[in-house]
């Protein structure tokens, strides 16, 4: 089956939506079907391999070297129109709203519903409208997406399909309690990812034993907070800046908890999050995380993110042994569910029901536990299949 997977953006950052895009491709291509990835901009493909750390060389499409904006991005789409026709694809997974009509199965992921605010919000629910009108499916990555988007868009809940984002589960290898660190991990330092909430809560925990690790750009606020930290505690952060995905992986299967003081209108499943549960690491997050990827007690604790409720949970993840392993068991059978070839599977059902000319997902809605039967050959990476 020939696959087409669409990005308006820009492909060379570690973001969500990008190593979704990256881990799905890996996994079409390993179940035997040809891919192609389309984006909006490339720079560098060095700092793709870099931030990214793909496994296989995919082809990739990129529309421009430098992001592009309003008329310009319009123009260069309907140029990629002509461009992925000539593909002639089997399916289209669009990772954001591309109003221009295609060849194949076409399917809108819907990752998020943050440009909604602002004052081109009417604009951006009129082109998702639009594009979600011409699609053959919708998917949300999580079920309260699912959910916003029946309210936002009005469709009915049976038009909408629910399927996670996904991760290469064989790429994460955590340690056992033995061999991890006695450290947090915080991954992203944009706004929303709050990495300040963070930098406190490690104040008020007061534990010279443990140390922080802060990925991401180095921002003033992030910076600032780390110079607010008395001198005793201030040495035991590591700001890691824009730090390459291995050794991101790596830190998550090294460290005894990650933080997601995270601020989303809408909960959404942040590929960061799926990186900590495939690692078994257990997690602390605001509520704001989705119950798809954060349940509390079972992979994580759920807490407000105001310093002093943050610490009593990392304090109790750090120092409860027994609430370690329960939290950590949790996240490695909740992990299976974000397999790159489960997650491969859903979409090219998809694409068959398309073909049968089946619209949509009628009545038989999928969800994030995976009721949509794959379809190829067994994961070559998976446990016994060596």
């Amino acid at each position: 089956m020939r696959v087409v997977l669409t990005r308006r953006e820009a492909l060379d950052c570690p973001d969500g939506v990008n190593i979704f895009i990256v881990s799905l491709a890996q996994a079409l291509a390993d179940l035997d079907h040809e891919v192609t990835i389309v984006v909006g901009s490339l720079q560098s493909h060095e700092e793709y391999r870099r931030l990214l750390g793909p496994r296989l060389d995919l082809p990739i499409v990129a529309l421009s070297r430098t992001p592009l904006t309003g008329l310009a991005s319009a123009a260069a789409w309907l140029g990629a129109k002509r461009i992925i026709d000539r593909y002639r694809p089997d399916l289209v997974v669009h990772s954001e709203a591309v109003p221009v009509p295609l060849r194949g199965t076409i399917v809108q992921v819907v990752h998020d519903l943050e440009p909604r605010s602002g004052r081109l919000a009417p604009l951006w629910r009129s082109i998702r409208r639009y594009s979600t009108r011409r699609c053959d499916y919708v998917v949300a990555t999580t079920t309260e997406l699912r959910d916003e988007l029946v309210r936002d868009l009005g469709m009915p809940r049976r038009e909408l399909a629910v399927i996670p984002k996904c991760i290469e589960l064989q790429a994460y290898r955590g340690g056992d309690l033995a061999v991890r660190e006695r450290a947090i991990l915080h991954s992203g330092t944009a706004p929303y990812k709050d990495p300040v909430a963070t930098i406190r809560a490690f104040g008020v925990l007061n534990d010279p034993s443990v140390g922080l690790y802060v990925a991401g750009d180095i921002t003033r606020p992030t910076q600032a907070a780390v110079d607010a930290l008395p001198d005793r505690l201030r040495g035991r952060v590591t700001l890691l800046g824009s730090a390459d995905g291995q050794t991101v992986r790596m830190l998550h299967g090294r460290v005894r908890v990650a933080t997601f003081p995270t601020r989303y209108a809408i909960p959404v499943a942040s590929a960061t999050v799926m990186e900590a549960i495939a690692s078994g690491t257990p997690i602390v997050g605001s509520s704001r995380l989705s119950r798809d990827v954060l349940v509390n007690d079972v992979n994580g604790l759920v807490t407000d993110t105001d310093p002093d409720a943050m610490a009593i949970a990392l304090r109790s993840v750090l120092n409860d042994d027994a609430l370690w392993l329960r939290l950590s068991a949790g996240a490695r059978r909740m992990a299976q569910q974000f397999d790159g070839f489960r997650v491969a599977r859903q979409y090219i059902e998809l694409a068959y029901r398309g073909a049968r000319g089946s619209h949509r997902l009628g009545d038989r809605e999928s969800s994030s536990g995976g009721r949509l039967v794959g379809l190829g050959r067994e994961n070559p990476h998976s446990p016994g299949s060596d």
